[in-house]
């Protein structure tokens, strides 16, 4: 979709930024949303962000920039902050550009093994840090919109009670603390970046301390969203690259089921960060979707 919108269409205050950088022919617009707006220019190497300058737009914008210079002092690869500098109603922000392929919906057992990798690569560097960090991540935070009463009427018995059985069996895991490093948290396919030797993760404004294997649930569900046929040695390539020969325990085989199922449990919530007009527009695809998220997470076994 993005693809297909002109240079005209943006905001004249964006387009007057960047006329002053080059000609319209020169920038590809990659996303195009009311609160934010991305456009490349691959000739000087470059990718500009544009925000809605409202303040939880900020707040993720300036939490992304922190980790992205947190991620560069580990000598993580990632876009590199080059400029910022405020409109009238866009922040925008200079990144380095970073090559690489989206391959969602045409991975490879290589792709797999290139995101386990970097994630492996990721949790290693922080392993120390996190020591004294609190968790910015865990099963509260994702499953606290579907307890909200705000929310009842979306959220049936059954898709409840088995939400309050996964926080259950994830809290002492969660208490324990034992797993605790500086993760990505939306390392799904459209998020990273596939070279011929490495993948690099992109959009890092949710990134915080939680555990690994939340980190490494969020990838295999990525995973899961590839054809039926090869999803099997996607996961087999995907763990075999972060546990090594060994492989995972039967431990982390079960906690890597629990988080790919909280996974889907987030899942069944994306219908409540748009309107409440739209909210009620799609309101039976919206349901078709909660069931289908929790059949899903019921399914879903490694073993």
């Amino acid at each position: 979709m993005a693809k297909a919108i002109s240079f005209d269409s943006l905001p004249k205050e964006i387009r007057t930024a960047l006329h002053r950088i080059a000609d319209a022919p020169f920038f590809t617009i990659e996303r195009f949303t009311p609160e934010a707006i991305t456009v490349l220019n691959t000739r000087i190497a470059r990718v500009y962000k544009f925000v809605r300058r409202n303040q939880r737009m900020l707040t993720l914008l300036d939490r992304e920039l922190d980790n992205l210079i947190l991620l560069r002092s580990k000598k993580i690869v990632s876009s590199t902050p080059l400029n910022r500098m405020s409109l009238s109603q866009y922040e925008m922000v200079v990144l380095a550009y970073v090559e690489g392929d989206l391959v969602a919906g045409q991975a490879t057992a290589k792709h797999a093994r290139q995101l386990a990798a970097a994630q492996k690569t990721l949790h290693s560097a922080f392993d120390k840090d996190a020591r004294n960090k609190v968790a910015d991540w865990n099963s509260a935070r994702v499953l606290k919109p579907i307890f909200a009463k705000a929310n009842a009427g979306d959220f049936g018995p059954e898709f409840l009670k088995f939400a309050r059985a996964l926080q259950r069996e994830l809290k002492a895991h969660e208490l324990s603390r034992t797993d605790i490093t500086f993760i990505h948290a939306d390392a799904s396919l459209s998020n990273v970046l596939f070279q011929a030797d490495r993948a690099t993760m992109i959009d890092w404004a949710e990134a915080g301390w939680g555990s690994r294997y939340f980190d490494i649930g969020v990838a295999i569900h990525g995973l899961l969203g590839e054809k039926k046929a090869v999803q099997k040695e996607l996961i087999a390539a995907y763990l075999a690259e972060y546990f090594g020969e060994t492989g995972p325990t039967e431990r982390d085989l079960e906690l890597i089921e629990l988080h790919v199922k909280l996974r889907y449990l987030a899942a069944a919530t994306a219908h409540l960060a748009t309107s409440k007009n739209d909210q009620l527009l799609h309101r039976p695809r919206i349901m078709r979707s909660i069931d289908e998220s929790l059949r899903k997470a019921t399914k879903f076994s490694l073993r």
